[in-house]
């Protein structure tokens, strides 16, 4: 019985498998599998009502590769192809369209988008064209439906019966990767693609999460999609009853693409981020301390608002109401860290407790400033939008921004000499990539003849209102001054926004335009601060408040081209050697990732999330006291002024204090000297999720609100094969059938034959 077990198994496995074969050298491999902490796969995401993303499939299907206009319209037609088919198609060609029409051809078992080097010429976004609108304030509203986003066509957010891969480059060569299903590709079609045997890919992708949230989180098969939204303020402390208000400066810290681990989104939100840790550096260097104003600056950037602004709905949902700890010293679940501000609600921080919606003083948000897609890039123009254009406490805000731009406007910002945040990220001994970088900064650094800043609603029949923005979050709680500054008025000038060709390309030039927006900002928020904002002379703003060019450069370069740039370097490996990015990471993802136990936490993961450690550190840099005292690591910095006795502790006290969590510790080690300061988190996901801490797990509070969850996996692979035809396979199958049918016979004569004349037992 176990030789004919084996021999059954054996034929099933004959007919399975991939059979290797030779095309000038063996191509049957696995092309891509997870690098790292990345994944290379159009995940399966879902909400309380629905589904999006591509098939979870274990399938395979002959390869096609479509490289052109003429062989995507010679495939669909071609009614001599009948089999199932395996499509690797050039990114440039990917939209809804043409996925929904490889999918109603039905002979479609998967698909893999290469990134290779063919540029993206037409405009394209696979947003929606109204971007997180069902989420926003305008929810219901005519506005609701406005077309910020023209070029886009909702991709992102359609469901796919197939499972869709990627061949992005990071991590590895796209032509390395390539080159196998090219030599496959023109194998097959030298057989037209029908003639077996044939090369084929294989699929195995294995998404675990059902049809919708509410089910997936009882099954634990799916994480919130989200992370940690970073803030900080110049203020050691920020109390409700000290009179003052707070003005916020706020960013968006994630993007969003087809695929992951290639969201880049360095016209979507990257130069947001870069002016608002810009304007941070250029007001550390006042005169009068920020600490010393009238009112409280906090520097914040929301993550999750991919999603239906998960950090920026959670957070004012959060600060709505007077925070209640019903448990705050007695941890109710091993999950959940010893240094938690709060077990129950679990938080890891409690500091935003002090800020309420009555208490702040105005918003200002960075949204798209690089202007990559101005029309005239020689005179950039950028623009405030408002909700409310008759409303006399925002239009104080706007009407400082344009008095400011009207004296500083078109001169470009001072570098600062003194040594302060800016200055710590050029080390021209750095030898990661440095000619690269160089000529990406000079190319930078740019000068363009004008610049203009001016209202959104000049100009137009009527005010379009806020574009999608986390500012919306805080107007759909409550009326609140909020000013969203951008490079467009009507219309995104991003034409790829949220495409895996939202990065920098040879037509892309910054001219100093993000600078010199951070700059006008920076001066504006020196006088709103101090309640200054009207009828003052803008020209006694001190010199020392000006955005270092430089600084914003190198950061956008750091950004959306190499993470292991020396600012990177700097900013991370003082604290912790583990964070150190690891050789060259050419690209770093943008994506927030999962809401994980490392997020509920407080913890940025530690081997990913590098620009949410950069943005993390440099507001650390900026918003904390520099102490002058050289550190190597952040237990030097403990030791002087934490803990000055902590040689002489027991063994037990030493370990208690050395695994007190960094983000918990008043002293940093940046750029080898310790800075008093601290950078808070908050969780950033989807609001209409709730966590319960009881039993660890999270479920749907409100089904109306965002509830995108991403599904867990076991493995997610492609392999070439090389395959015979369908009747081979069959007919493999009948003699495997036969042969196993003529064993049993063959065995029941053998052993009645035995059992009779040999008298065998």
């Amino acid at each position: 019985m176990k030789l004919l077990s084996f021999i059954i198994i054996y034929f099933l496995l004959q007919v399975l498998k991939c059979t290797s074969s030779k095309v000038k050298k063996d191509i049957t491999q696995t092309l891509v599998t997870e690098y790292k902490n990345f994944d290379t796969v159009f995940p399966r995401i879902l909400n309380a009502k629905t589904k999006i993303g591509s098939k979870s499939s274990s399938s395979s299907g002959i390869i096609y590769r479509i490289d052109s206009e003429e062989d995507f319209k010679s495939f669909i037609n071609n009614s001599d192809l009948t089999d199932k088919y395996a499509i690797v198609i050039s990114a440039v060609f990917v939209n809804a369209e043409k996925l929904v029409k490889l999918e109603e051809t039905k002979k479609v078992v998967g698909v893999i988008v290469v990134y290779d080097d063919k540029p993206m010429i037409k405009p394209y976004s696979p947003d929606k064209k109204c971007p997180n609108c069902e989420y926003g304030m305008y929810s219901g509203d005519e506005r609701a439906n406005y077309k910020w986003n023209p070029h886009g066509d909702g991709m992102l957010f359609k469901y796919f019966d197939f499972p869709i891969f990627g061949i992005t480059g990071n991590g590895y060569s796209v032509k390395d990767a390539v080159l196998p299903i090219i030599e496959a590709n023109i194998f097959n079609k030298k057989r037209k693609y029908k003639n077996y045997p044939l090369y084929s890919i294989k699929f195995d992708s294995f998404m675990l999460a059902p049809e919708d949230t509410i089910t997936c989180l009882s099954r634990k098969t799916c994480d919130p999609i989200g992370g940690n939204s970073i803030w900080s303020s110049f203020s050691r402390k920020i109390d409700p009853n000290d009179g003052k208000k707070i003005v916020f400066i706020t960013a968006q810290l994630d993007g969003n693409s087809l695929f992951h681990e290639n969201t880049i989104g360095t016209n979507s939100q990257i130069g947001g981020i870069v002016a608002n840790l810009a304007i941070a550096d250029a007001l550390s260097r006042s005169d009068i301390k920020p600490e010393q104003f009238q009112n409280h600056i906090v520097f914040m950037f929301f993550n999750g608002e991919s999603f239906g602004y998960g950090g920026s709905q959670r957070f004012v949902n959060d600060i709505s109401e007077p925070f209640k700890c019903l448990n705050k010293n007695e941890r109710v679940n091993k999950e959940c860290s010893n240094y938690a501000s709060c077990f129950n609600p679990y938080m890891y921080f409690d500091d935003f407790k002090n800020i309420t919606l009555n208490n702040i003083k105005g918003i200002i948000e960075l949204n798209q400033l690089t202007c990559s897609g101005c029309n005239n890039t020689d005179s950039p123009t950028y623009f405030m939008h408002i909700d409310d254009e008759n409303d006399s406490e925002t239009l104080k805000i706007t009407n400082l921004i344009s008095k400011v731009y009207s004296v500083f406007g078109n001169s470009v910002p001072a570098i600062p000499n003194n040594n302060d945040a800016s200055n710590i990220i050029v080390d021209n001994n750095n030898n990661i990539d440095s000619s690269s970088r160089n000529e990406t900064i000079n190319k930078l650094k740019r000068q363009n003849t004008s610049y203009n800043i001016k209202p959104a609603w000049e100009g137009l029949i009527k005010n379009l209102g806020l574009p999608p923005a986390s500012s919306q979050s805080f107007l759909k709680k409550q009326k609140i001054p909020a000013v969203v500054i951008s490079d467009f008025q009507t219309e995104f000038t991003n034409k790829f926004y949220h495409s895996g060709f939202d990065i920098d390309s040879n037509s892309t030039t910054y001219d100093n335009t993000v600078c010199k927006t951070a700059d006008i900002i920076a001066k504006s928020v020196w006088l709103y601060a101090q309640n200054k904002e009207i009828d003052y002379d803008v020209n006694l703003i001190p010199p020392s408040v000006a955005v270092n060019c430089n600084y914003v450069n190198e950061l956008m370069y750091c950004l959306s081209h190499n993470i292991s740039c020396p600012l990177a370097q700097t900013l991370l490996t003082s604290n912790n050697s583990t964070r150190q990015v690891e050789g060259k990471l050419s690209k770093v993802s943008h994506y927030s990732g999962i809401f994980n136990d490392y997020s509920l936490n407080g913890t940025l993961h530690t081997y990913s999330n590098f620009d949410s450690w950069v943005t993390n550190y440099a507001l650390i840099t900026s918003t904390g006291r520099n102490t002058t005292f050289p550190c190597k690591y952040i237990d030097d910095c403990m030791k002087q002024f934490e803990y000055p006795n902590f040689d002489e502790l027991d063994d037990e006290s030493k370990k208690k204090i050395e695994s007190m969590p960094y983000s918990k510790r008043k002293y940093q080690c940046i750029n080898n000297f310790c800075i008093e300061g601290q950078a808070f988190v908050h969780p950033a996901y989807g609001s209409g999720l709730r966590y319960d801490v009881f039993n660890n797990k999270y479920f749907v509070k409100k089904e109306d609100e965002a509830t995108w969850v991403e599904s867990r996996w076991s493995s997610n692979s492609i392999t070439i094969c090389f395959t015979t035809s369908r009747i081979f396979q069959i007919f493999e199958l009948l003699v495997g059938i036969v042969f196993v049918i003529l064993t049993i016979i063959g065995y029941y004569f053998i052993n009645t034959y035995t059992k009779k004349y040999l008298k065998l037992a």
